[in-house]
């Protein structure tokens, strides 16, 4: 009988990935990115000299946001044919929003950036007096940083599938499984409070909670991998 211990694996690894690959944008990406990230927007300066200054950075941190994105989706597909022997809804779901609707996220920030330094190369070589410009630049970076709380409402709907999920199903021990539940409220908060211009610099602490439960449960996954009693259960339930 297959215990999916590959599966297990793939899943902790990409969680470890796509923390590092997160963690490593905001260094590299420089003051612009990291505003965004920090959810601290830059005020009182002329963006794309910022951008123009940081563009070789703002470049190699968008990369790194791929990169992320591309772990963090490739996980779901490692989770999906389990989580789907229990509840196709929950695996849908869990698909769904931190799949497809993520991984289109990730995109279009990794595009958004893009875009600040195409604007800003053009911005240097009309002699820094645009402002069209600067007024299109300011667009896109507020764009960007309404898109960031937007992106993590879309995750922690399908983190919250993923951990009802793992609860249902024991692959992971339960006290996992309720501290991810646990952690979905402050990120949200946070999220929904960024969304609206209301937070006050309090967001990382809310963010806490969540990111140190993925990666407890990365390293658990990696190292245990699935509950084997619980994924002998799971196999022999009859799927229709």
């Amino acid at each position: 009988m297959k215990n999916y211990r590959i599966n297990a694996l793939m899943v902790g690894l990409l969680y470890l990935l796509g923390t590092v690959f997160g963690i490593a944008s905001a260094v590299v990406g420089g003051d612009v990115m990291s505003s965004l990230v920090q959810a601290k927007p830059l005020s009182g300066m002329i963006l794309l000299d910022y951008v123009a200054t940081d563009s070789s950075r703002l470049l190699g941190g968008s990369f790194l946001i791929l990169m992320m994105g591309i772990s963090l989706v490739g996980m779901t597909v490692f989770l999906y044919p389990i989580f789907k022997k229990d509840s196709e809804e929950l695996a849908i779901g869990m698909l769904l929003f931190r799949g497809v609707m993520e991984g289109v996220w990730y995109l279009m920030t990794t595009m958004s950036f893009l875009t600040l330094v195409v604007l800003s190369e053009e911005y240097v070589s009309t002699g820094a007096n645009s402002t069209v410009l600067q007024s299109i630049g300011n667009v896109v970076y507020k764009f960007l940083n309404l898109l960031g709380p937007i992106g993590s409402i879309l995750f922690l709907i399908g983190a919250t599938c993923l951990y009802i999920s793992f609860y249902r199903t024991r692959l992971i021990p339960r006290w996992l499984s309720v501290w991810g539940l646990i952690g979905v409220v402050p990120y949200m908060i946070f999220a929904l409070l960024h969304l609206f211009g209301m937070d006050n610099g309090i967001g990382i602490y809310l963010q806490i909670p969540l990111a140190t439960q993925e990666m407890v449960m990365a390293l658990w996954l990696i190292i245990k991998g699935f509950d084997h009693v619980a994924m002998t259960e799971l196999l022999a339930k009859k799927t229709f």
